[in-house]
């Protein structure tokens, strides 16, 4: 059953889970560009590149080391589980989002421009609305090794939320990407998400490094507004998102400035 009241929220609070990272000087600010820190150090650990391949596989904590950089969490005995705190603070102002890391994948060749093929595997049953289907669910590219200087238009061909085909979404990638750096597709007009990749194409390559194409649903989001000075969202302020079985969470942050940032802070959810 939904939790429904203030006093079933603190009764089913789980154990507070911290976390520290510690970042990388990152790439030029722009708004479909961010950094995650599931590379990096820090608590929790770094996770390792996956190694899926092309056509990608469903996210979940059982697949180790990938996904060993995610918050610590379990699904509940029974009922439903859901976001009741997230605070954050980081040696630089920034915007924290906190991520279900739904589909991941390997195997793109950074210095192709031709149409890269992707037969993907299907989403886990955590889209917006708990089905398959792609509701809210965005789309980026991930570095787990340093990219070049190329600065293509990169353009990922889709199926959306209602199974229509062949939509596109796009951004313009940056040079010399570090590790970590994230590009987030923005999605064809009157779209809300994505329900399966069809192809990626780049117009220009991208000289060297490492990248994945990951689909992923954001639970919840934190405003850094000054250095060194926290700020948190609960249960009132969050929308209550819910996390369905097997949320693999994962931080995303949308820095102010490339200066390397330790962001730390603290993940509750509430069970019941």
């Amino acid at each position: 059953m939904a939790i429904t009241t203030l006093d079933g929220v603190i009764a089913g609070m789980q154990a507070p889970q911290p976390f520290m990272k510690v970042g990388v000087t990152m790439a030029a600010v722009a708004a479909q560009r961010a950094y995650t820190p599931w590379y990096a150090g820090g608590n929790p650990g770094a996770s390792v590149a996956n190694a899926a391949g092309i056509n990608g596989q469903a996210v979940t904590p059982a697949l180790g080391t990938s996904v060993q950089g995610r918050i610590l969490r379990t699904n509940p005995g029974s009922g439903n589980a859901y976001v009741a705190r997230l605070a954050a603070q980081a040696t630089v102002a920034g915007t924290l989002w906190l991520i279900d890391r739904l589909w991941q994948n390997s195997g793109l060749v950074v210095t192709s421009t031709a149409v890269q093929a992707i037969t993907a595997a299907a989403l886990p049953a955590r889209s917006g609305d708990g089905t398959v289907n792609g509701a809210n669910v965005m789309g980026m590219i991930e570095w787990s090794a340093a990219g070049g200087a190329g600065t293509p238009t990169v353009t990922l061909t889709y199926t959306d939320q209602d199974g229509n085909a062949f939509a596109t979404g796009t951004f313009t990638g940056v040079a010399s990407p570090p590790v970590g750096t994230v590009e987030i597709f923005g999605l064809a007009a009157g779209d809300t998400g994505i329900r399966a990749p069809i192809s990626l194409t780049q117009s220009a390559t991208r000289t060297s490094g490492t990248m994945h194409l990951v689909l992923f649903r954001v639970l919840a989001q934190v405003e850094v507004t000054a250095a060194n000075i926290g700020n948190a969202i609960d249960a009132l302020t969050s929308g209550f998102p819910r996390l369905f079985d097997d949320t693999t969470l994962q931080l995303v942050w949308f820095p102010t400035a490339t200066t390397a940032t330790t962001i730390s802070g603290q993940y509750i959810e509430t069970q019941g």
